[in-house]
């Protein structure tokens, strides 16, 4: 049982509600973001989410689209080069 609720808290404290990610500019830096972003980044993308093409010299996270635990939902990637945001995009979370 403590293992289903500590992935029940990592996937509702991962998730970035549509009109925070809309509100991500890339070219800000991460100190203006920090307050839009959640506690924590989604820590188990798929693999063809991790795999994905991204721009040279960037370090990607993820995050859950929403909080609900019984369906999948698309994850938003945002890459940072530096403490700059320099991409963000959404993914499926399963591969198409």
């Amino acid at each position: 049982m403590p293992a289903a609720v500590l992935l029940a808290w990592q996937l509702t404290t991962s998730a970035l509600p549509p009109s925070r990610f809309d509100e991500l500019a890339p070219g800000r830096p991460r100190t203006e973001l920090a307050p839009l972003l959640p506690d924590r980044a989604y820590p188990y993308p798929p693999d063809h989410a991790r795999s994905a093409p991204r721009p040279p010299g960037t370090t990607c996270e993820f995050y859950r689209s929403g909080r609900d635990l019984l369906d999948e939902v698309d994850l938003y990637r945002l890459c940072w080069s530096g403490e700059r945001l320099v991409a963000k995009d959404t993914v499926p979370m399963k591969s198409r």
